[in-house]
């Protein structure tokens, strides 16, 4: 059974097995990253690894953890102020919390490595410091693209990434690109890792494609997933198709949500586009779909676009070139042209040979992320880590690479993208 353990303090908690690998997520519901941590806390225990889960207080969403793996519900993972408002007082006041409660943990528990992957946190860079003065293995993971901070306005974060990931045992990225871009910001042990499957491919029925259903799956966020473009899109696409549905899937920001509610009321198009709150299973709305499309402006290893290609579903996206999921099996245009998504979205709908051309070619390149393999990069990493045997060099050395010039070059289009060619965070 499933323990859930709130505690204060450590002192009374003992494991019952020689030593844990700790995962460290804030939260369990609702998102890839979550889903990302269920699947490999699952699939490493199955491997005979102890895990130990620290997180924040549970949610009725939560997705399910297995019941070997030991859950922790700590304070310090809910109480870090706004990035903005955080004063150097109270990062030394997280700090501190941090060496007490993670040290306690790591001794009771006889902790071996700690992964942590919140990027997005001060927290998680103080984290990553408090371990690693402690002598403390640690594998972090950029669930994100290099450029994260400044997409997000917080640029704060590259003091903190700059400082906190050098110091890692390895940095887990998702692209080569990124792992060229950490290493010219100093970072030696990058390595690119990509997510796993959150289900079994071979068991995928692939959609029939016979519908005029378009799917949006993800959070509602403003700046990073820019739904409202996707309704900009559908009016153009209802000319053409006055029969499509666009379906969005997913929580978030209910007022942004509300927001593209509104638009599609102002447009006309309200019967055409429809609103789903999360699901936790959405095979379903996969296999009833016949083209998926992706408004976002950045990703990092989404996992919807895993699933999209997983069930054959086409997907028009905005052009990511940092992006694994996007070198093939997908069609990108152009950043923000809604007109291009819409002709493309157009085309698929109303080319039955083209769509089931496109849907086979998604189908195929999904093959190569199998779960399998990336759970034996998972533990070979683990271990070679905890054996001190150089695995990092090892699978740097194994590695397909992008060049550093193609890196920069990607890296350039999208600040100038964003605004922000004074960045300099190689400096």
């Amino acid at each position: 059974m499933l323990r859930i353990i709130a505690i204060l303090t450590t002192q009374d908690i003992k494991p019952n097995s020689d030593y844990y690998i700790a995962f460290i997520s804030l939260k369990l519901d609702d998102g890839g990253i979550e889903r990302v941590t269920q699947l490999l806390t699952k699939e490493l225990s199955q491997r005979s690894f102890k895990i130990l889960l620290i997180t924040g207080l549970p949610n009725v969403n939560d997705y399910v953890i297995p019941s070997n793996v030991e859950r922790i519900v700590l304070p310090f993972v809910e109480d870090e102020p706004g990035l903005k408002q955080l004063s150097w007082d109270q990062i030394h006041d997280i700090a501190n919390k941090l060496t007490i409660q993670l040290i306690k943990l790591q001794s009771n528990f006889n902790i071996q490595l700690f992964v942590c992957q919140e990027h997005w946190s001060i927290r998680n860079y103080l984290t990553i410091q408090t371990l690693k003065r402690n002598n403390i293995p640690v594998i972090a993971v950029d669930h994100n693209f290099f450029l994260y901070p400044l997409c997000n306005d917080e640029r704060r974060l590259f003091d903190f990434a700059k400082v906190a990931y050098p110091m890692v045992d390895a940095l887990l990225c998702l692209s080569r690109v990124d792992v060229q871009l950490w290493k010219k910001a100093g970072v030696k042990n990058a390595l690119y890792m990509p997510n796993p499957l959150t289900f079994d491919l071979d068991k995928i029925q692939m959609s029939r494609l016979e519908t005029k259903n378009i799917i949006l799956v993800g959070r509602f966020n403003r700046r990073h997933k820019q739904q409202r473009l996707a309704v900009e899109m559908m009016k153009k696409v209802l000319e053409e198709e006055p029969n499509a549905v666009l379906q969005f899937i997913g929580g978030g920001f209910e007022d942004y949500k509300e927001e593209c509610r509104q638009l599609a009321r102002e447009l006309g198009i309200q019967n055409s586009v429809q609103f789903v709150d999360f699901q936790a299973d959405i095979e379903a709305y996969y296999r009833n779909a016949s083209v998926m499309v992706m408004t976002s402006a950045i990703e990092g290893f989404p996992m919807v676009l895993v699933e999209s290609k997983s069930y054959g579903v086409p997907t028009v996206a905005f052009e990511l070139d940092f992006c694994e999921l996007w070198q093939e099996g997908i069609t990108a245009v152009p950043k923000g042209d809604t007109d291009a998504m819409a002709r493309e979205v157009v085309r698929s709908l109303q080319n039955q040979t083209f769509r089931l051309e496109k849907g086979m070619e998604a189908r195929k390149a999904v093959e190569k992320f199998r779960t399998e393999d990336t759970i034996n990069k998972w533990v070979r990493l683990i271990t070679g880590i905890i054996d001190g045997n150089g695995v990092v060099k090892q699978m740097q050395a194994e590695e397909e690479q992008v060049t550093e010039e193609r890196a920069m070059e990607i890296y350039q289009k999208e600040l100038k993208f964003w605004g922000q060619e004074d960045l300099r965070p190689f400096d």
